[in-house]
């Protein structure tokens, strides 16, 4: 078959149209495609419908793309992980790639955001923030560059960390445990804490 007879376009939920021959749902647009081309029932080559879908699904899945950034950054990894459960996957991958382009998603200016904030934020060290970002969608070597362009100092922030609210652990070896634990699990290597600890001795 190449062609179909469109009887009826229709609106549908969630700013979509079907297109209907004789009753039967072929494909649902966006509207604003509908619009913009001012389709009609009529006759249509299956190859224009197959392009319309296409030009309504990247349409969609950008759209829903933009209504995501706008309300926190993505890594390009999530983003797509995200539009994945509603857009196949090589229109996943173009609309990721066009936001790329534009500088909408960005993920080493993404990685700078979070390494900030959970260096100076959140006092995490370099070893948990790693993993934060690995969780946020970040691949390896930008996560290094962003760790490796912030200038905090690891034993001042666990200097910090001891001279304040773990420092009401540090009466007893117990306690002294329990820091260095609490320490450990922000991603704080072992030996700068072994070496702030003894600088307070």
């Amino acid at each position: 078959m190449d062609s179909v007879l469109i009887t009826e376009i229709r609106p549908q939920k969630g700013q979509l149209c079907g297109l209907y021959s004789q009753g039967e749902l072929i494909c649902s647009l966006d509207s604003l495609l509908v619009a913009e081309k001012g389709l009609k029932p009529g006759e249509f080559a299956v190859a224009t419908l197959r392009e319309l879908l296409r030009q309504s699904q990247l349409r969609r899945a950008k759209t829903k793309a933009l209504r995501l950034l706008g309300g926190r950054d993505y890594s390009a990894r999530a983003l797509a992980d995200r539009l994945r459960k509603d857009f196949d996957e090589r229109t996943v991958n173009d609309v990721v790639a066009s936001l790329a382009e534009i500088g909408a998603v960005d993920d080493a200016r993404y990685a700078g955001l979070l390494v900030d904030h959970y260096v100076r934020g959140r006092r995490f060290g370099r070893r948990r923030v790693a993993r934060e970002l690995a969780a946020k969608g970040i691949d390896p070597e930008t996560a290094r560059e962003a760790l490796d362009a912030c200038d905090a100092d690891e034993r001042d922030a666990i200097r910090e960390w001891l001279e304040g609210s773990l420092g009401r652990d540090l009466a007893d070896q117990k306690g002294v445990r329990r820091a260095v634990a609490t320490l450990q699990r922000y991603g704080y290597c072992l030996s700068d804490i072994l070496h702030v600890l003894r600088e307070l001795e």
